[in-house]
């Protein structure tokens, strides 16, 4: 399979050569396409535990919901693939160890056995169902963990920042983390950060019969992930500056940044801003590089690309058109920001500002051109507009969400149904 594309797309076509300027850029990473549809025998194996909230809230549809999605996974699965159920409430139970899925049949009867309980102890599930994983780590497979929970961590360890520690470190070990809350009442900036630190999906489930399409979502993820542990560097040159990314990247050790898995046919778009002194023609703008690891190996791929543009007087880029593709673009990627900003005054209580600043956005989408991205995201802004008067908090998460999709990879039940 051959390697991603990078590609630089400029809002316009050059830079100024008489005086400081800023340029807009758009930075579109493109895996390679599969050749045919991926089958089961040829994706990669999985090394999975799904790990299942059985708190007291989770009893009667969500639990029975849960399970029947449980049972669906595991009949999706091959003797080629390991799986561990893991329940918890206050108490951990390993329901069935890791165990290679030769018949789901025993799987099945064990999922029948889990019954809701009472508190949540959110991480020492967690932690058990990687701990299920990391028994059978193997490079060559996709490992990771698949957390379903409706509630708040109260039980053990609570602390978000040190969860995602936690996450993050098991994260660095080949084990990833996807992070799926149920219902209303969960907490959506931990099971955020989870994910981000996990490398792996976020999704809200707002009804638990949306749980075997986020599974088989889950499935065909892992299925086309060409590329892990991604990370993006993106370094000035000649006294150009990097100003901002507009997709608040997680940071790196090595100063880079996180993306989202590779996954085949997926692109993934970064803004970027830079201001620049006046500009010598043929004079290199920005390095970036781009790199991963291939599922089944730990060895680091690298691609490395520069950037070069016309240069021209100020007054004359002035009237050059601007692409209206990257502006779309990234005034999607602006509108996942400000998304946090309405969360921020929704955190103060201020649901009058939040309010404000949603229909200011929604305004300046709308006098954008017209396209079906467009369309979509007003429909979604007016969405949240209208929860804010009926239910707060549900709006809130559902803007959690939405901010997040610039920086992980956030399912939308939407997006399956296209």
């Amino acid at each position: 399979m051959t390697q991603p594309s990078l590609r630089f797309r400029p809002l316009r076509p050059a830079v100024a050569s008489d005086r400081p300027s800023r340029l807009d850029l758009l930075l579109t990473i493109t895996p390679p396409a599969l050749k045919a549809e991926p089958q089961r025998q040829q994706r990669p194996p999985l090394n999975l535990a799904l790990v299942i909230d059985r708190s007291g809230s989770m009893s009667g549809t969500k639990l029975s919901y849960a399970r029947k999605a449980a049972r669906f996974l595991a009949g999706e699965l091959t003797n080629r693939d390991r799986l561990a159920i893991v329940s918890f409430d206050d108490e951990v139970k390993v329901v069935v160890p890791s165990t290679p899925v030769i018949d789901p049949q025993p799987f099945i009867a064990a999922i029948n056995t889990i019954h809701s309980g009472s508190c949540t102890a959110l991480f020492d599930g967690w932690l058990a169902g990687a701990t299920q994983v990391a028994e059978h780590l193997d490079p060559t497979q996709m490992n990771r963990v698949l957390l379903l929970s409706d509630g708040q961590a109260n039980e053990g360890l609570t602390d978000q920042e040190q969860i995602a520690t936690k996450v993050a470190g098991l994260t660095q070990r080949g084990i990833s983390t996807s992070a799926f809350g149920l219902g209303a009442d969960f907490d959506e900036d931990l099971m955020g950060a989870m994910a981000a630190a996990g490398d792996g999906t976020l999704a809200h489930i707002e009804s638990p019969s949306q749980l075997a399409d986020l599974y088989a979502s889950e499935l065909q993820g892992l299925a086309t992930t060409i590329g892990r542990r991604v990370s993006l560097g993106v370094r000035g040159k000649h006294g150009a500056e990097v100003v901002d990314l507009l997709n608040d990247l997680k940071p790196t050790g090595a100063g880079n940044h996180q993306l989202p898995n590779l996954r085949a046919g997926q692109e993934l778009n970064v803004g970027v801003q830079l201001q620049l002194p006046a500009w010598i023609p043929n004079q290199e703008i920005l390095s970036v590089r781009l790199a991963w690891e291939a599922p089944g190996s730990s060895e680091r791929q690298t691609l490395i690309e520069h950037l070069t543009l016309p240069v021209m007087d100020s007054e004359e880029i002035k009237q050059l058109d601007p692409d209206e593709a990257v502006a779309e673009q990234l005034a999607l990627l602006r509108a996942n920001r400000e998304r946090r900003h309405v969360i921020a005054e929704l955190d103060r209580g201020d649901i009058s500002s939040a309010s404000l600043n949603l229909s200011q956005l929604y305004e300046e989408l709308s006098a954008m051109p017209a396209s079906p991205k467009l369309s979509r995201e007003l429909d979604l802004l007016n969405e949240k507009l209208a929860m804010l008067k009926s239910d707060p908090n549900r709006s809130r998460k559902n803007l959690k969400r939405e901010s997040q999709r610039s920086s992980l990879n956030v399912w939308d039940s939407a997006d399956d149904q296209n």
